[in-house]
């Protein structure tokens, strides 16, 4: 599904999320009243669209032409064994509900009582602040191409994106997060993608309305002992969430029905299906507002 992340016409959710950095942001842009653009002004939201996000990737993050983002069009082995392989991250389009609050709250108890692990202190994470406003799919896409660069590979050394993450390697993920906000070339490129001639919605205004659905990154971070891991990466969390090995997430399936004909093929992909359902679409099963893409060589 192609679409910006959009403003959900429902009820606000009710949990006591204000320690969310994602309820803050969201809340701190249903206040704001339109105001004259400035150099200051929110970067401007992309559109849950694989053309939007590949030009991104190809003006910023070095990602070699025949590599883009495709769209998952579900979960099921059939239509995950339609994207093309290797995959070097995914990106997940969700909506901010009453239910996804409280289990983020739950989880960012864990993220702080718990050490981190070795393949989330090897990840790449840049902190949303507040001033980005509706940016969270530039920061998605920023995570999934540092991220995975080392999959991709290209001219991704040189590229105005790994230039930023070279500068910044030892900055903390909010003070990565600040610098972003202040690079100028690349929030011309995110501002440029989000007008492309490929956009099937209008581009929201800088200062709303608020858009209460919100992307995030899955990367493949491998670690000192050869293993790879999911690790989720969301510019409004405290920290990188490690999901676990590939090989233990794959373990978990149910052969019958979810693995499919090769159970060698899509390896990263199936694990970050088994993430997304359970920590996701389970939470919210009657939802269709989900929006999933990959990180692709598509030629």
């Amino acid at each position: 599904m192609s679409r910006r992340s959009k403003k959900s016409r429902g009820r606000e959710p009710e949990v006591d999320d204000g320690d969310d950095p994602l309820a803050v942001i969201n809340a701190g842009l249903r206040e704001q009243e339109e105001e004259e653009e400035d150099p200051d002004s929110p970067w401007l939201p992309l559109e849950s669209n694989p053309e939007i996000f590949t030009d991104f990737a190809h003006k910023s993050g070095g990602l070699p032409k025949n590599w883009g983002w495709v769209d998952i069009l579900g979960l099921d082995p059939e239509l995950l064994g339609m994207v093309p392989e290797p995959c070097a991250g995914v990106i997940l389009l969700f909506p901010c509900t009453e239910n996804i609050y409280k289990v983020r709250k739950q989880e960012k108890q864990k993220l702080l009582h718990n050490p981190p692990t070795p393949a989330t202190q090897k990840a790449y994470h840049v902190q949303q602040i507040a001033e980005f406003g509706n940016a969270c799919g530039t920061i998605a896409s920023v995570h999934a191409l540092i991220n995975g660069a080392s999959v991709y590979s290209g001219n991704s050394h040189t590229s105005p994106l790994q230039k930023f993450r070279q500068g910044h390697e030892n900055a903390s993920a909010l003070d990565r997060g600040k610098a972003l906000l202040a690079t100028e070339s690349l929030r011309n490129s995110s501002d440029q993608s989000a007008n492309h001639r490929a956009a099937q919605t209008a581009v929201p205004d800088r200062y709303g309305p608020d858009l209460d659905h919100h992307f995030v990154a899955f990367s493949p971070i491998s670690t000192s002992s050869n293993s790879t891991h999911v690790v989720e990466l969301d510019g409004t969390k405290v920290l990188p969430v490690d999901h676990g090995s590939v090989t233990k997430l794959l373990a978990r399936e149910e052969r019958d029905s979810t693995v499919g004909d090769d159970p060698k093929k899509h390896t990263f992909l199936r694990a970050v299906a088994q993430v997304i359902r359970k920590r996701y679409m389970q939470v919210e099963p009657d939802s269709i507002e989900f929006s999933m893409m990959a990180l692709c060589r598509i030629k």
